[in-house]
């Protein structure tokens, strides 16, 4: 069989408690577990790049893992299964709600996803979302890979009201920020909310944003580095993970896949 494509896994929060677009710990360390034992390699963003362009040279087992928003359950239970298990993931932090904040998660109390999205438009975003101070320990790790979310999660409300010179000082706003902060270059980009259109990847090309991540099912070969597709993961434990990993390894897989559930 040829594993031709890439897959790239979407998650948000890592907390232990019940709410939306969220994984239990101990079940994102059974996704970790299965990976290291089956042998897949997480990758970095150049990393990822690199095998897109050269897919002969990609391990057959590899996948991209992503977290959305820089909410700071990533840093409080997903940086240290990270490091436990020398695993690598991607983070899309928007700097709008990036604060220097020096702050303890000692008694730290994970939210809905709703609410945590109200306190990040409030001078409380700190105790929901990522500081600085985190994002760089976790970037400087070589673990997490942080890249762009925009800055201010309007994204859709923007493309709505047409409002392209918003969107414009947006990406490039934020990719000027990360650039200066983590001392990179800023390449991937996922679209808040999963809103884009023909426009606004015009736009970010432009700026110099080579991958941009949708929220929608798919493969990824090269020709999809500018609507880049990831598989959402919820309440599944690491077995469920490698088969739908090995599915999306496959472009004729997953279009066959993809067909029956859509027929």
């Amino acid at each position: 069989m040829q594993y031709n494509s890439i897959p790239v896994v979407m998650y948000h929060h890592i907390a232990p408690t019940d709410r939306e677009l969220n994984v239990y710990p101990d079940l994102f360390e059974d996704h970790l577990r299965v990976l290291s034992r089956k042998g897949w390699k997480t990758l970095s963003g150049s990393e990822f790049l690199y095998f897109m362009h050269n897919m002969k040279e990609k391990p057959d087992k590899c996948v991209l893992l992503t977290f959305d928003d820089g909410f700071a359950d990533n840093y409080v239970y997903l940086f240290p299964l990270l490091k436990k298990y020398n695993m690598k993931a991607m983070i899309f932090a928007a700097t709008g709600f990036i604060e220097e904040a020096d702050i303890s998660r000692d008694k730290f109390i994970p939210l809905s996803h709703n609410d945590a999205w109200k306190l990040a438009f409030t001078e409380r975003r700190s105790e929901v979302m990522c500081t600085w101070n985190e994002i760089i320990e976790m970037e400087q790790s070589g673990l997490v890979d942080i890249q762009s979310h925009g800055v201010t999660h309007r994204i859709p409300n923007f493309i709505e009201e047409g409002k392209y010179a918003e969107i414009r000082e947006d990406l490039a706003t934020n990719k000027k920020i990360l650039e200066q902060r983590l001392s990179k270059k800023i390449s991937h980009l996922a679209w808040p909310s999963g809103g884009f259109n023909d426009q606004t990847i015009g736009i970010a090309s432009e700026l110099g944003y080579e991958a941009l991540y949708t929220t929608e099912r798919g493969c990824n070969t090269v020709k999809d580095l500018k609507t880049l597709n990831r598989l959402p993961v919820k309440l599944r434990n690491g077995k469920w993970l490698i088969k739908n990993l090995w599915v999306y390894s496959s472009v004729f897989l997953t279009r066959f896949y993809l067909a029956i559930r859509t027929g």
